[in-house]
């Protein structure tokens, strides 16, 4: 029924059989358009468009690269239509002739809302008819695997800035085969990795390592804490069949490396305390998108932080503009138009101390480096006493006083970043709450201070202690030049 449909054009009566937008025509004409030669997207996300993973706003062709003439994009168009069509066979109807896979531009739409992507890069436009057999090829024998049903296939055409992997035309194992070699990027959630296909032995092994779900191991103690963590398993259960249109599950996807994530972990918790102490129907919960994939049926969000509404598992979740503290805040007022008044206050109370802990957080950082620079300056072995010069006097009249290491004198940007990666690791193990928050960042403030301090003064007895044997050394000298 399903080829005697597609003999006749008659898609319409078998709704969801034949995916994508395929269609046949009589006499055996297969139409869908290998690739759509369409431009380069601009960025229409905040987040997507930033992103250094995104192949589209890395590597979309030059304006020169993809413009042709009319006729040679014509006779392009003719060919690839006469060549190639929709989608792959389907099993369920029994062994059916293979129809070409559907191969169309990447862009940045596609980047932000699509998961599980395969992309071809080529040299030049015109490949995608030099290669097209080559391409439908290493699709086919990716379809083939039944792991690899979610794959969807995009092409795009090399230019300066590509992921690394993706020049040359040799790979390890194909010089004595002379096969013809693919570059493509493999991207499934926040991870993606290049490589170069081999047509004659495509490893099909390392696609379906790579495309294997991640999901971190599940810690018991996550379902303690005030907004419950998830792993990607657990999605399914803990959100979609936890959630009801009467009592959605907010979730945020957040990652260790994000500033905004951390900045915000204590105020989530302490609006989730807020909601659940005042029976509002709302659930908080997390994902930590850098330790597992997109779940099934959870949309795909490229920027962290980024909040879902989920409502049941028969309704999409529904991405949230809103990811600022303030932002955020508003939202929920909108979507519970009935919030108490002393909810609302301390909401807005609430987002208005993320503020003031990232005051606290900077000072703790500042105060981190500088006793680091301290500790560096006492634990570095003391310089020789000069022969007889006194302290600042030196040949010449030239001031020679002891110079501060560079390293200790000036924190690089190295140094800088892993003090603060360091800091906000230990941070995202917290489970606390804003306020227990603020007062633990001010004790943490104080005591590296008080450190400081202590080290100050234990290099300042240092360097009087040595300008005075200095001092002593340089009357020494001048005593016994007077005495000859």
């Amino acid at each position: 029924q399903a080829m005697r449909a597609l003999r006749l054009g008659k898609l319409a009566v078998l709704p969801g059989v034949l995916p994508g937008a395929v269609r046949a025509r009589a006499l055996g004409a297969v139409g869908g358009p290998l690739c759509t030669a369409t431009p380069s997207c601009a960025s229409g996300s905040r987040r997507a468009a930033a992103s250094s993973s995104s192949p589209a706003a890395e590597r979309a062709p030059t304006e020169a690269g993809s413009q042709r003439s009319p006729a040679i994009a014509g006779a392009a168009g003719a060919a690839v239509l006469g060549a190639a069509g929709g989608l792959a066979y389907w099993a369920a109807f029994g062994k059916v002739e293979e129809v070409n896979v559907k191969v169309e531009q990447i862009s940045e739409e596609v980047f932000d809302t699509k998961d599980n992507l395969f992309v071809f890069f080529l040299d030049k436009s015109e490949d995608l008819l030099d290669k097209k057999d080559d391409i439908q090829k290493v699709c086919r024998a990716l379809r083939r695997d039944k792991t690899l049903h979610r794959l969807t296939f995009y092409f795009n055409v090399r230019k300066e800035g590509d992921p690394p992997g993706l020049d040359g035309h040799r790979a390890d194992g194909a010089e004595s085969t002379g096969a013809p070699l693919l570059p493509c990027v493999m991207y499934k959630g926040q991870r993606k990795t290049a490589i170069k296909v081999n047509t004659a032995d495509i490893a099909l092994d390392k696609i379906t390592e790579f495309f294997a779900a991640l999901s971190e191991k599940i810690d018991p103690a996550w379902k303690t804490w005030p907004v419950q963590r998830l792993s990607g398993q657990e999605f399914h259960e803990e959100v979609l069949e936890a959630s009801s249109p009467a009592a959605p599950v907010l979730m945020q996807m957040y990652e260790d490396t994000c500033f905004l994530c951390f900045l915000m972990r204590p105020f989530v918790n302490s609006l989730a305390k807020l909601f659940k102490e005042n029976g509002v129907p709302l659930t908080f919960k997390r994902i930590n998108i850098s330790e597992n994939d997109f779940p099934d049926r959870c949309p795909v969000a490229r920027g962290t932080p980024t909040f879902i509404c989920f409502r049941g598992d028969k309704v999409p979740g529904v991405k949230w503009d809103e990811f600022k503290p303030n932002d955020l805040v508003q939202r929920l007022t909108k979507e519970y138009t009935n919030l108490p008044e002393s909810v609302l206050a301390e909401m807005d109370e609430l987002q208005g101390l993320v503020s003031r802990r990232f005051q606290m957080f900077t000072q703790l950082v500042m105060w981190t480096i500088e006793l680091q620079k301290l500790e560096a300056l006492l634990a570095a072995p003391p310089p020789a006493l000069p022969a007889s010069s006194p302290v600042g006097e030196a040949e010449g009249g030239e001031a020679d006083g002891a110079e501060m290491p560079a390293e200790a004198e000036e924190v690089d940007d190295d140094a800088f970043s892993s003090v603060v990666s360091t800091m906000m690791a230990a941070d995202m193990r917290r489970t606390d709450l804003l306020l227990e928050n603020l007062a633990y960042l001010q004790r943490e403030v104080d005591e590296v201070e008080h450190d400081a301090a202590l080290l100050g003064i234990m290099l300042a007895e240092s360097v009087q202690k040595r300008e005075k044997e200095e001092d002593e050394l340089f009357a020494a000298s001048r005593q016994k030049k007077s005495n000859r």
